[in-house]
This record gives C-alpha cells, structure tokens and sequence, in this order.
C-alpha cells in the first residue's frame, strides 16, 4: 500500500505538509471555480462540468518555459511527459480569463517557444510563396522526405521561386521548412488608417 508520508518522517512535518497542501488544493480550487469559461461550462448542463467535479480536480494551468496545458492535474502532466518546452512542469491556478477547452486539453504555446517559431516561419514562408507555390513548405515539411528527397522532386519553376521569393538556396529552404533554421523573412505590410476630418 503506498504512503502519503515521507520515510522518517515526523508527526509534526507531516502535519505542516498537508496543511500547506490543502491551502494550496482550495487556491486551485478557487481559482478554477472563478474562471469565466469554467463558471459557463458548469452552468450548461449539457457539458459535464459541475461544482462539485471541480472541487474534486480542479482545471488547471501546467505551465513550462515554453508553453502551457490547461486541464485537469493528471491528465495534463500524462499529456506533457514528453514534451520539449523547457523548464517545468509548475503548476499553477487558473486565471480568470484563461481559455479553457469543455472536452479536451489546450496548448498554448507561448511566443518564444521554438514551435510559435515554426508555426509563424511556415504560414509567413506559405504567404509569401502565394498559391502557386505555397505547398512546397508542406513539402519540405514531409517528415518522410528527406532534404534529397525534396531536391530531386523540385521542378525548375520552383526552384527558382524559392530563391526568387527567400534569396536563399532550396536546401535551405528545406531546413527553414523543417523549423531548423530561420530565414530573415519581410515583415506583412498593413494598411495604414488615415484619419480624415468630415468636411
């Protein structure tokens, strides 16, 4: 049977444990209940959340250097177990105003993390190639093909509109594709608001 107490541990150490420990199980508790979707989730009865499902595991935010889950504790930390985000997992109260998910666990992927990197290089690098070239970034991307691969598949359209469009070779193309380099890419042009006086 496994034990709550540490070996060796005292009466009194142990007390002083579980006391801070329910404080910090009604912080989450309080803090899930407070949230904005949580209070909307319970109040649809449609949904299986209830006041009293999340007092016994509340949803909470498993924070890491590069990224957040949003759940419940187990399921969060079964989910993270692999991943690479850097420092954590930290455990922490819900804010009121964090999106949370009815059904499932939400990532949010905070904007130094090397997957928002990716994710903003690749749909910048698809804008940028317009529709008649924008697949070749879902090309690169293939995790079946190899750089090789992608080479002796390109045609000579699109060859040249990689280096036309990102001044760079296709090999490098590739390995920006891939999330494993970072191209230098223009920024989006905006329509700038001009503020005119009725006449």
């Amino acid at each position: 049977m496994r034990q709550l107490r540490f070996p060796d541990e005292s009466d009194d150490a142990f007390r002083a444990r579980a006391e801070r420990i329910a404080v910090y199980a009604n912080v989450l508790i309080d803090a899930a209940l407070a949230n904005h979707h949580i209070k909307q989730f319970i109040a649809d009865p449609s949904l299986p959340y209830t006041e009293q499902s999340q007092r016994q595991s509340p949803t909470v935010r498993i924070e890491y250097e590069q990224a957040m889950a949003i759940g419940g504790i187990g399921e969060c930390l079964h989910a993270t177990r692999n991943k690479s985000w850097g420092d954590g997992p930290y455990i922490h109260p819900l804010a009121p105003d964090d999106p949370v998910d009815p059904m499932f666990i939400l990532y949010v992927f905070k904007p130094n993390s090397h997957y928002h990197r990716r994710f903003e290089q690749r749909r910048r690098m698809k804008e940028l190639l317009g529709r008649d070239y924008r697949k070749l970034v879902e090309r690169a991307k293939y995790h079946r093909h190899t750089k090789k691969m992608f080479l002796e598949s390109l045609t000579e359209s699109e060859a040249y509109a990689i280096r036309r469009v990102f001044h760079v070779e296709p090999g490098e193309f590739w390995r920006a594709a891939r999330g494993r380099t970072w191209l230098s890419l223009p920024p989006r042009q905006m329509q700038l608001a001009f503020p005119f006086e009725d006449a």
